[in-house]
Order: structure tokens, then C-alpha cells, then sequence
């Protein structure tokens, strides 16, 4: 196996934790504040480490999609526009992430967060298979 391939697989693994708790974390937040007293804390800790998932996703697809860009590339320079669509849809989930981290709860409305960043995870997909075929 090639470094291209491994940084691939690890991408793409990545992709799906991020998928995944893009799904799961607001089903569990809207839980916890439902749930009775003695078990609201548990889900808030669940809530939490889930959050902690998406930002360790969002990292590693960062660092594994640089890295293989070079690899196979030498670079971004000479990408179709189906890249650039892919990366600006990139830049919409980092900047929800870090709206989530530094943003008082509350001020953007989680529901519009949680669809911002469902929406562009399914337009880098679509963006990236057009991309790279």
C-alpha cells in the first residue's frame, strides 16, 4: 500500500466519524434536555466527546487532505473548479466548528449550525467525486 492510499483511507475514515456525529450530536443534545435530572449530566458528557470527535475529524481531514495533495500532485496549483467548490464547502464546516468553539451557545441557532454543516459535508462529497473522479 502507497502513502496516497493510506493517507486516503485515513481520510476518508475521518470523513465518516465527522458524518457520523454530525448525525448523532444533535439527536443527543436535544435528548439531554429532555432527559430527568440524574441523567442529564450523562449526556451532556456524551455531547461533549462527541463534539471533541467532530474536531478531531475536521483536523485529520485537514492535515490528510494537504498531505495528499501533495503526494499525488506536487500542490494545489492547476486544481479544476470542482476542487475549489469542494474547498470552499471545507471552509463552511471550519468556520461552523469554530463557531461552535468560540461563539456563546445560543447566538447562531444549533439547528442552523447542524444544517450548515450537513449541507456542506454532502457538497464536498459531490464536489470531490467531480473533482478527483
Amino acid at each position: 500500500m502507497d502513502l496516497f492510499n493510506l493517507l486516503l483511507i485515513v481520510h476518508l475514515g475521518a470523513f465518516a466519524l465527522g458524518v457520523t456525529t454530525t448525525i448523532a450530536a444533535p439527536i443527543v443534545m436535544a435528548r439531554a434536555g429532555r432527559a430527568p435530572a440524574d441523567a442529564r449530566g450523562l449526556f451532556m458528557e456524551i455531547g461533549s466527546r462527541l463534539r471533541l470527535n467532530a474536531r478531531i475529524a475536521v483536523a485529520t481531514l485537514i492535515v490528510t487532505g494537504i498531505a495528499m495533495m501533495y503526494v499525488r500532485y506536487g500542490g494545489f496549483a492547476g486544481q479544476s473548479p470542482w476542487f475549489h467548490v469542494k474547498m470552499t464547502f471545507v471552509v463552511v464546516i471550519v468556520l461552523v466548528l469554530l463557531a461552535g468553539i468560540f461563539l456563546k451557545p445560543g447566538k447562531i441557532p444549533q439547528p442552523v449550525l447542524t444544517w450548515a454543516t450537513r449541507i456542506a459535508m454532502v457538497g464536498a462529497v459531490i464536489s470531490a467525486v467531480m473533482a478527483f473522479n
